[in-house]
């Protein structure tokens, strides 16, 4: 904005007040007036000068004459002559405004803000109607910063004067400088509209479209920007950035190009620019880039992030995580960093570090599905296969996905080997089993299944999934190693106890026979498994307890009693997932047993799964009506739901039925308060 504002009109207001004084100037002095003049109609303000300066000696005591010698020094230049000379004509006319204003935009002119302000001011004491000083305190204060005051002094004015342009403009100007470009780019866009040929701020208006984030719009506006000045370095730097958010790399690269031949020492768009060309695959170029900018801004941890994924794409995993290390060094609370190094770590098999940073991630974003299959495939690779077998059935209990489904088959395979390796059978059977269930065409699941069958002593179960292995996989020498063997093995111990039963027959007096593991036997086994388990049940020790049960299942695959211990022993230990899955082969097996279906409302509950929770709860009470907490538990899950009438509904058919003083007085209570 131009300093010296107004002054024509200044001119006019002063030529119009000095119609209503002066009623002492002689007539000498008036035509000496007159000449001056003419001679600044001409431009000439030296001799114009000197003619008011000797009607001053004629009439001295003359303000009119004052204040025209004071606008012609300041038409000249002579700023402090004119200040004097303004001074002298306000001892002879103090509460003339018009000198006030006069002296103001000299004062402005000058830079000398303060002062300016205040002889503004002094005007509006003295003529407060006079609306167009409002004009002037709006531009003072928009040079001093004040941006409120600013506004409120430029809104005054265009209430008097809507069509002034130039005010409606720095209006505009303010709310951008202020921090307000959406109120800014209505303004512009109201000027452009009603005045596009007079509309010339087009540098303001294409940068408060830029920081608004209309981009497009932006491109546009600052293009008729480098009409003025094709040099411009702001308005070049915006255009390239607005291009490169825009997606035409190759506008925007054109830009960059401009900007940087015009002034290479603008170092702080290097950043930009090295996403640019990081985007357009011209990686080395992008890491030069980076480079120079980090010399200028060490500090910062977005150009060492960026570096370091360009040194990613180009498979320079070391490099990748020399520079996001370095960035989060500088910059500990970036989820993007923690995520980048996350990753990187993964792919370079350091599972410890990657995990941690997953973990921080995942604090601050716990439903981050993506980031949570990595974790689940990270706990899969250190062999943690119980955490990733559980994470990878949350995950899928969301959304169903092809790739974590094979990896959950795989992780359950791995975990029933690395427990046949440990001698439990007992439990790698049932994991090979859900790995089964989980991919029917999985060779090595039936595999593995064989082998702990044929462990365990049930051979007719080992033999068919020996048999089901090589179907699959009828390459696999293993395989069909393994089931020659055990068919090899099993026919020689046929033999040799058909030739032993023989031997007996013919000679009394040979050693008893040795009997293989009898229906009798296996039972006994299975007492005691039984025993045992519900023995370290009663102690809570319920990793022992679980071994047992575990294993006697494997003796009595339909034992529904000790199927619902299992269940309950995880419910109880807070591994909801494993529970669940008990209390369904429970359900599978019997179908309408009321403690599996009331068990498993209570873990979905626990859940906050309240709607499956309910058909749970619901199916009991269809299979026992007089079960009270079958009652007590949907009133509690409508509760949960926020369904105040069935809640109650369920309360009190739970009070019909339930004997205990205590309980009912707790539902009472409940009822009460849903009732308010």
């Amino acid at each position: 904005m131009n300093k010296k504002i107004y002054v024509s009109l200044l001119g006019i207001m002063l030529f119009l007040s000095g119609l209503h004084v002066d009623a002492k100037m002689t007539k000498e002095a008036q035509a000496l007036y007159q000449e001056a003049c003419s001679y600044e109609y001409k431009g000439d303000y030296a001799t114009a000068i000197n003619i008011i300066q000797k009607a001053l000696n004629i009439n001295g005591d003359d303000a009119m004459l004052y204040t025209k010698i004071a606008g012609l020094f300041a038409d000249a230049g002579s700023y402090e002559e004119a200040l004097g000379a303004y001074k002298k004509a306000l001892r002879l006319r103090p509460n003339d405004a018009f000198i006030y204003i006069s002296i103001g935009n000299i004062l402005q002119t000058m830079g000398d803000y303060e002062n300016a302000y205040n002889s503004f001011m002094q005007a509006q004491q003295i003529y407060p109607e006079y609306k167009y000083n409002y004009l002037n305190l709006a531009n003072i204060e928009y040079f001093r910063k004040n941006y409120k005051n600013a506004i409120e002094y430029y809104t005054t004015f265009l209430n008097a004067y809507p069509e002034h342009l130039e005010a409606s403009e720095n209006l505009a100007n303010v709310y951008y400088a202020s921090g307000q470009p959406d109120k800014a780019c209505e303004i512009y866009a109201a000027l452009y509209k009603k005045y596009p040929t007079a509309f010339k701020d087009y540098t303001h208006y294409g940068l408060a479209l830029f920081d608004t984030k209309q981009y497009k719009a932006a491109s546009e506006i600052l293009s008729k920007a480098l009409d003025d000045n094709k040099d411009d370095e702001v308005v070049l730097a915006k255009l390239a950035l607005s291009y490169q958010y825009l997606g035409d790399n190759d506008k925007a690269l054109d830009y960059y190009t401009k900007v940087f031949s015009i002034n290479p020492e603008l170092t702080a768009l290097r950043f930009d620019y090295a996403n640019l060309l990081g985007n357009m695959g011209k990686n080395a170029e992008a890491i030069e880039e980076y480079k120079t900018y980090i010399k200028a801004f060490p500090n910062d941890a977005n150009a060492y992030k960026n570096m370091g994924l360009v040194y990613k794409r180009q498979g320079d995993i070391d490099l990748a995580l020399f520079n996001i290390e370095k960035a989060y060094t500088l910059d500990s609370s970036d989820s993007d960093i923690k995520k980048e190094l996350a990753l990187c770590y993964h792919q370079k098999q350091d599972y410890v570090n990657a995990l941690k940073f997953y973990n921080m991630v995942l604090a601050n974003d716990p439903d981050n599905y993506e980031l949570l299959a990595n974790k689940a495939l990270t706990l899969h690779a250190m062999n943690n296969f119980v955490a990733a077998i559980d994470l990878y059935k949350e995950l899928l209990e969301k959304k169903q996905n092809d790739r974590l489904q094979k990896n959950l088959a795989s992780a359950t395979i791995a975990y029933a080997y690395d427990l046949y390796d440990k001698k439990d059978y007992g439990q790698a059977i049932l994991y090979f089993d859900d790995a089964i269930e989980l991919n029917p065409k999985e060779a090595s699941a039936y595999f593995g299944f064989a082998q702990a069958n044929d462990k365990m002593g049930c051979y007719e179960a080992a033999l068919e999934n020996y048999r089901k292995a090589v179907s699959l996989a009828p390459a696999n020498l293993e395989y069909n190693a393994a089931l020659s063997m055990f068919m090899s093995n099993h026919k020689m111990a046929e033999a040799k106890a058909v030739a032993e039963k023989k031997d007996n027959s013919e000679n009394v007096e040979q050693k008893p026979e040795k009997i293989e593991l009898t229906s009798t036997e296996m039972t006994l086994a299975y007492e005691s498994l039984v025993k045992n388990g519900d023995e370290a049940y009663k102690k809570q020790q319920y990793n022992e307890a679980l071994d047992y049960y575990t294993k006697a299942v494997v003796y009595a695959p339909q034992d529904k009693i000790t199927m619902l211990k299992i269940a309950n022993i995880y419910k109880l230990t807070g591994n909801n997932t494993k529970a669940l899955s008990f209390y369904d082969k429970l359900l599978s097996i019997d179908k309408d047993n009321k403690d599996a279906y009331f068990n498993k409302g209570l873990v979905l509950a626990s859940q906050k799964n309240y709607d499956d929770a309910i058909k749970c709860f619901e199916r009991v009470i269809q299979l026992t009506p007089d079960y009270p907490y079958a009652y007590y538990s949907l009133g509690m899950s409508y509760e949960q739901k926020g369904d105040t009438s069935k809640a109650l509904e369920y309360y009190y058919l739970y009070s019909g039925i339930e004997k205990d003083e205590a309980m009912l007085d707790s539902v009472r209570k409940k009822i009460k308060a849903l009732e308010g």
